[in-house]
């Protein structure tokens, strides 16, 4: 077996080797003098079973699309390489959240990312919370999809950080939209606590105009569950609005901390008690230091993955057959 990182989020790559007794596999990323990617694979792979771990986000030297395309080149070179397979790790699938056609001629984006990776003939997929499920259905039977969930990880965090801090009484967990509702109630019925959900009318431009509350929040300590945390916008107005409603502490929580734009700042400037995100795309220092900011790894669950591909284990009781699944 080797493994094989992209630029993008190396980190994350060596904390699953290391999680395996592996080293990351040789691999040269460069780019040409006109811009284009390189890719050069020093070392044999002849009939050895590859993995690649990329998140296609943007990094502090790359955007989405370079990351895009150096996955695709990468996936290309282990197959001309003779690799006996080739398995992808994606722990933040690109695109994503262009899952539909809401709009006249719009394109289905995350359907062409499907499309290109398909392309390539790899033999498994490994992505972490995507943010729609039908996405899964873009692949063929021939390109096989796991779809790894982080949410044991958060509700360990909130046994052992946040409850020691606030009571179960006055616990309460809130759906940040109406798409989130499935979620968070499951979270909350593990926890035995209430749950209440926040809707979103939007304007013809997709803007939200506001925000209403169904739920009695008074008195509560709140905490709220996404897959993706972009600018932080909508969830920093949903937070102050259930800071009106008489919440207490206000507990952020998402898969994907992408921090876009202005994120930071809005986090700072915020209500948020603390917002609790994982390793699944690389973060800055100042992310990694902010003082509301923590960040949860969740490389366990893809070296666990790795390890049941390899020698042929089902991944349908990998949450529940090794408790190494709640070590943060």
């Amino acid at each position: 077996m080797k493994i094989f990182s992209g630029s993008i989020n190396k980190n994350f790559a060596e904390k699953v080797c290391n999680r395996l007794g592996e080293s990351l596999a040789n691999i040269k990323i460069d780019n040409f003098k006109d811009g284009e990617t390189k890719i050069t694979v020093p070392e044999s792979i002849r009939q050895e079973d590859c993995f690649v771990i990329q998140p296609t986000c943007r990094s502090e030297t790359k955007n989405v699309n370079d990351a895009i395309i150096e996955l695709l080149i990468i996936i290309d070179a282990l197959k001309r390489g003779s690799a006996k397979s080739v398995n992808v790790v994606i722990p933040y699938f690109g695109y994503q959240r262009q899952d539909r056609k809401d709009y006249s001629r719009a394109p289905i984006s995350a359907k062409v990312i499907a499309s290109c990776l398909e392309s390539q003939n790899i033999n498994r997929l490994i992505v972490y919370d995507l943010h729609a499920g039908q996405i899964s259905g873009f692949f063929s039977n021939n390109c096989p999809l796991d779809n790894l969930y982080v949410e044991p990880y958060f509700i360990k965090y909130i046994k052992n950080e946040i409850l020691k801090e606030v009571g179960i009484d006055d616990l309460m967990i809130v759906s940040p939209d109406e798409g989130g509702v499935k979620t968070n109630t499951r979270v909350a019925s593990k926890l035995c606590c209430n749950a209440a959900t926040i809707f979103k009318n939007r304007n013809n431009d997709c803007v939200i105009d506001n925000m209403k509350l169904m739920g009695d929040v008074n008195g509560k300590n709140v905490i709220m569950i996404d897959d993706i945390l972009d600018t932080g916008g909508t969830a920093c107005k949903a937070c102050e609005l259930l800071k009106e409603q008489g919440a207490k502490n206000v507990y952020f929580m998402a898969s994907h901390g992408l921090l876009s734009g202005n994120a930071l700042e809005n986090i700072s400037n915020s209500s948020f008690t603390k917002v609790i995100l994982t390793n699944t795309v690389p973060h800055r220092e100042e992310v990694l230091n902010h003082e509301k900011i923590h960040v949860i790894d969740v490389s366990w669950l893809c070296s666990e993955a790795i390890r049941r591909v390899q020698v042929g284990q089902s991944l349908k009781d990998l949450y529940e057959s090794n408790p190494n699944i709640y070590t943060l």
